[in-house]
């Protein structure tokens, strides 16, 4: 069963998201790339991994990230991860977390064919779910706190807050089956139906007694007081309904509008692929095409700015050459800056992405302002960076040039596939080898493969 499809690629792919969001420094390629998954793998919701990938995965991603409690922290988040959008949302439309839990069952062969899921509802916010292993599959420990912590967030989807579980079976100490009871906190809601639903019995109660024993003057005064308190108490349960009907109505709006962003982005990345690639057949002066990238990826891609820059003849300077998103000072100040690649005390990031073959990410300059040169932060400070990208461009195993893009309006967080999509402009090949953990030939590079027949160097003053 080790070579059998039994996961859903949303389980992997909500574990990159959780790292996206609380560990951006980590590399997600490398590790993607021992368990055997690709990155078309991941985007593709109708493909199932196996036991070794995902127990390959797992392995090198706590060692990376150093938190053995990954897998649990990671189902906590997968309900709110765009990986698990529809499952979310079909979940969602049950409005209550008694009944998201009841379609467990229905629900659970969507992500794993590893375990069938029984439900049973044991109180009014308490239900026992039993996860069944099916027959010569082999589940892991980690699988276990993975699904544990995936309970637990279901009802954060409901009330805020993630549920208590108890788990006393286990599969992996006994038997062939985990038994988990999940308790949620009420919502102040149905807290309040209760209250509503006693109030009126307490009223058909009192205002019978109210009627036989007071004189008419006063019974009438106390039964009607009794009725406006009641239809208050039921008034206020209906407005705690509503608003939390309509917190579960954004919420499905956040993720569809989270859908429909992924959606835009995955037609941006595709017409930029197309476009520059139909410029490669067409424009074949170099200075042109070089515009012609940059303004695709501004009008294509979510940066502020972006630049190329490329060495000069005798490889001794990084030049400017094209860019957008600068004002006319910024840009007189990229054009008469020059950044020196014969002199080994340079380390800037420029300097490194070119020496090295390797991109650099920064999502705050701050940190890394003490590790460059005084002309450097200079640099930075006069052009307000906050956050940047820089990949190399690589001809032949020779570094030619930098492309760089950066946010200084924007607070969205850089992420790795912003690096991979900048290395691989162009389909068809690959940009980077991981056993030598260096680039190789990109988009980019390719492009000006075509439009050069000599040297790319050559070819500037």
């Amino acid at each position: 069963m080790k070579d059998t499809p039994l996961y859903n690629t949303r389980i992997i792919k909500s574990f990159a998201e959780y790292i996206s969001k609380y560990h951006p420094h980590l590399d997600m390629i490398p590790i993607l790339d021992y368990a055997g998954i690709t990155t078309y793998q991941l985007e593709d919701e109708g493909h199932w991994l196996t036991q070794t990938q995902v127990d390959r995965f797992y392995e090198i991603l706590v060692k990376t990230a150093e938190d053995p409690d990954i897998a649990r922290k990671a189902g906590q988040h997968m309900p709110f991860t765009k990986a698990a959008g529809a499952v979310s949302q079909y979940a969602l439309g049950f409005t209550t977390p008694s009944a998201a839990y009841t379609v467990l069952g229905k629900i659970y062969p969507h992500m794993s064919r590893g375990s069938t899921m029984e439900t049973r509802k044991i109180g009014q916010s308490q239900v026992e779910v039993t996860a069944i292993q099916n027959p010569g599959v082999t589940e892991k420990p980690y699988q276990c706190e993975n699904r544990l912590g995936t309970f637990e967030g279901i009802a954060k989807l409901f009330t805020s807050e993630l549920a208590k579980i108890e788990h006393i079976t286990c599969m992996h100490i006994t038997g062939d089956r985990c038994v988990y009871t999940i308790t949620w906190k009420a919502t102040p809601s149905f807290v309040w139906k209760r209250i509503t639903n006693y109030s009126y019995l307490l009223c058909l109660i009192i205002c019978p007694f109210f009627f036989f024993t007071l004189p008419s003057i006063y019974s009438s005064s106390a039964i009607l007081s009794v009725i406006l308190a009641v239809m208050g108490i039921s008034l206020y349960q209906v407005h705690l309904e509503k608003s939390e009907l309509a917190s579960t109505f954004k919420d499905h709006g956040n993720m569809a509008s989270n859908l429909l962003d992924e959606i835009n982005a995955r037609y941006n990345n595709a017409m930029m692929v197309q476009e520059i690639g139909q410029a490669a057949s067409n424009i074949l002066d170099i200075d042109n095409l070089l515009k012609f990238t940059m303004a695709t990826i501004e009008k294509r891609l979510n940066f502020d700015r972006g630049l190329i820059m490329l060495a000069n003849r005798g490889k001794t300077r990084l030049v400017y050459r094209v860019g957008y998103g600068y004002n006319p000072d910024e840009e007189a100040l990229l054009k008469s800056t020059e950044f020196h690649l014969d002199n080994p005390k340079s380390r800037g990031p420029f300097i490194l992405s070119f020496k090295q073959q390797q991109p650099y990410l920064i999502n705050d300059f701050k940190e890394v302002m003490k590790d460059i040169s005084e002309r450097s932060r200079e640099f930075v400070k006069k052009i307000n960076v906050k956050s940047f990208i820089c990949v190399p461009i690589v001809y032949e195993g020779k570094s030619e040039g930098i492309l760089a893009v950066d946010n200084h309006r924007s607070k969205r967080q850089l992420k790795q596939s912003d690096i991979n999509l900048l290395m691989s402009i162009l389909p068809g090949k690959e940009s980077w080898d991981i056993e030598k953990k260096r680039w190789k030939e990109n988009a980019l590079s390719i492009l000006l493969k075509k439009k050069i027949s000599n040297d790319l160097s050559m070819s500037l003053n």
